[in-house]
């Protein structure tokens, strides 16, 4: 059974709740949770400062999920954003979604022995960056990310500690920058290697892959047209 929590939060409209922090000076959210499968989250924060999580700290005040099958929709849209946080636990879904100014994202995704883990990021326009750190040893499995980054400064890096992972990245247009990191080994089901496929269109560029540890083979797939480039790809 799913427990549902909706959170929708607009210009200059502050709240209070026990589980919940509020910041006067714009709309955070804190969020703990502690051994709780099955939880259906949807927060949308409209305007003004934002902010999922304390982007100074993972931990205090915190923004933490601890449980199977969570399904977590974050929304931010306009102002200046910011998504901190940690999502613990097997077959967690969390679908990230921001537009317009300040952006940021640092996000721990999964643990020692979790699976099938995935993770959408949509971000238009500005500043951008993220930091994206999935499972934290090589017995996690079957970890899966896309992200879908368009215009201004950019920047992604992520680290993928898995058994098998696949990660597919499109970036369009200004300073780019895309490092991805993914370890750990002997697969799964069907005993595929990591996988990841980058498509870069345009402006600052610099790609750089790292994929090692995996007994079945890897592949990268890297796509990068116009501007000032430089694709480093390594395979162990």
């Amino acid at each position: 059974m799913k427990n549902r929590l909706t959170i929708v939060m607009a210009l200059m409209v502050g709240f209070a709740m026990p589980a919940f922090g509020d910041d006067s000076g714009g709309n955070s959210v804190y969020i703990k949770q502690s051994a709780g499968d099955g939880l259906d989250l949807t927060i949308t924060q409209t305007g003004y400062n934002n902010a999922i999580g304390n982007e100074n700290s993972l931990t205090t005040p915190e923004f933490n999920f601890d449980g199977d099958n969570i399904t977590a929709t974050m929304i931010q849209d306009g102002m200046n954003n910011s998504i901190t946080g940690n999502i613990v636990g097997s077959g967690t879904t969390a679908d990230i979604e921001q537009t317009g100014t300040g952006n940021s994202y640092v996000i721990n995704m999964g643990s020692h022995g979790s699976s099938d883990g995935s993770l959408t990021l949509k971000a238009t326009g500005n500043d951008n960056t993220a930091t994206l750190n999935f499972a934290t040893t090589s017995s996690a499995t079957g970890y899966n990310y896309n992200a879908n980054i368009t215009g201004d400064s950019n920047a992604l890096t992520s680290t993928v500690n898995s058994r098998y992972a696949t990660v597919d990245i499109t970036s369009t247009g200004d300073n780019n920058t895309i490092n991805t990191t993914q370890s750990g080994f002997n697969g799964s089901s069907q005993n595929p290697g990591h996988g990841i496929s980058i498509t870069n269109s345009g402006s600052g560029n610099s790609i750089s892959v790292s994929q090692d540890g995996s007994t079945a083979r890897n592949s990268a797939n890297v796509n990068v047209t116009g501007t000032n480039a430089s694709v480093s790809v390594t395979q162990h």
